[in-house]
């Protein structure tokens, strides 16, 4: 039996100091206590920067820093030397550039919620230099983005439009709406045309304490019924409910809806400045714009369902008949020739816990050695 390369740090053995920082973090409180600055992710987006942070743990691990720096805050251990020796181990281990992204990008959150005052400069720099040479043309492939960090964007980014804008209510709320959007495509990446003509009351209802959405065949590209439930995630359901008790009414020009029922919601979801349905050009223009701004590459609204086919293939590859399912598909070829980008992404996995990491399609190549050369140095590009 192979024997399992650990490459993580569990919680439970990091320092006490981090442990505590973290919890801390994530700690939703009771009536009258503030909440943790991350109180508000969702699950998934929790699991995903604790473990981004436990790789970072067991890097300090193996050249002793954990050791000897357990006590010292977590954002000092940072340094230019110990960033750049970080992402070569992550390049050893095979990782993919866009996955290098975000493991900085996991440890950027992770420093970022445990010490609110901590100076990140220099990470910010790193993640900077790493999405320019993870794009470095217009292919598709390059944009792929996982589910779960557009999520993870969108819902910081909402939360940084809440009462932003106070001398233009109606602006903030349409910021807030197109977090939303980008979010909402994130998990449910139906096509544009079926996400602009979503009807409150009609293809949006409220069913046993959920949201289903269900299209007729005549509504939809495969001439088949679609139906679905929004997440159950309560970070996503806290957001939308936000945006239908106070920013869609906004949107609206009506107050009186801020008082109505969820459930007795009626008339078009997504609403524009001029108090009227929101076209589907431009829904994609704010959906290529907020993505662009939020993760470095502009991510259309049919590209979300490229990034869902092709995280399910590359993380979940069992499960890769959901993807047709998800995508409303009546044919799992349809998905693979169309959708899935995950083997320009990466050239197989190694395992490791459950998945080691995802080799770059250019693996079997001849690389030069990314601190060696300067035009290929991380902390350069230009």
């Amino acid at each position: 039996m192979n024997q399992i390369i650990r490459t993580s740090v569990d919680i439970q053995n990091w320092p006490e100091q981090d442990r505590s920082l973290w919890r801390a973090a994530l700690h939703v409180s009771t009536f009258l206590e503030p909440n943790g600055i991350a109180a508000h992710w969702a699950e998934a987006t929790k699991t995903q920067v604790q473990k981004g942070y436990g790789k970072w743990m067991h890097f300090l691990s193996t050249t002793g820093v954990l050791e000897t720096e357990a006590t010292v805050m977590p954002d000092l251990r940072i340094t230019e030397e110990r960033l750049r020796h970080y992402v070569q181990m992550l390049q050893e281990q095979g990782l993919a550039s866009v996955t290098l992204v975000s493991r900085a990008t996991d440890l950027q959150q992770a420093l970022r919620v445990m010490n609110k005052g901590a100076n990140l400069d220099l990470l910010s720099k790193l993640i900077s230099s790493l999405q320019m040479r993870a794009v470095p043309s217009r292919n598709k492939h390059v944009r792929i983005r996982e589910p779960l960090e557009i999520l993870t964007a969108a819902q910081d980014y909402m939360a940084s439009v809440i009462g932003s804008l106070p001398q233009d209510p109606t602006l903030e709320a349409a910021h807030y709406r197109d977090g939303l959007m980008l979010a909402f495509f994130a998990m449910r990446p139906i096509r544009k045309k079926n996400f602009a003509s979503i009807v409150l009351g009609h293809h949006m209802v409220w069913n046993k304490e959920r949201w289903s959405c269900a299209f007729s065949a005549n509504e939809t590209k495969e001439a088949r019924p679609l139906s679905f439930f929004l997440p159950e995630d309560r970070s996503f359901n806290d957001n939308l409910n936000l945006y239908l008790t106070k920013y869609r009414p906004l949107l609206l020009g009506a107050p009186a809806q801020a008082n109505a029922q969820i459930k007795d919601l009626t008339g078009p979801l997504w609403i524009s400045k001029r108090k009227t349905q929101m076209s589907e050009q431009a829904i994609y223009c704010n959906i290529c714009k907020l993505s662009k701004q939020l993760l470095g590459v502009r991510i259309n609204p049919h590209l979300t369902r490229d990034c869902a086919a092709s995280s399910l293939s590359v993380n979940a590859p069992e499960y890769i008949l959901a993807a047709a399912r998800i995508l409303g598909h009546a044919s799992l070829s349809t998905t693979i020739s169309h959708y899935e980008q995950s083997s320009m992404l990466s050239a197989g996995a190694r395992l490791s816990e459950f998945i080691l990491s995802l080799q770059s399609e250019a693996a079997d190549e001849p690389q030069d050695d990314l601190f060696d050369n300067p035009f290929e140095d991380p902390w350069e590009a230009t």
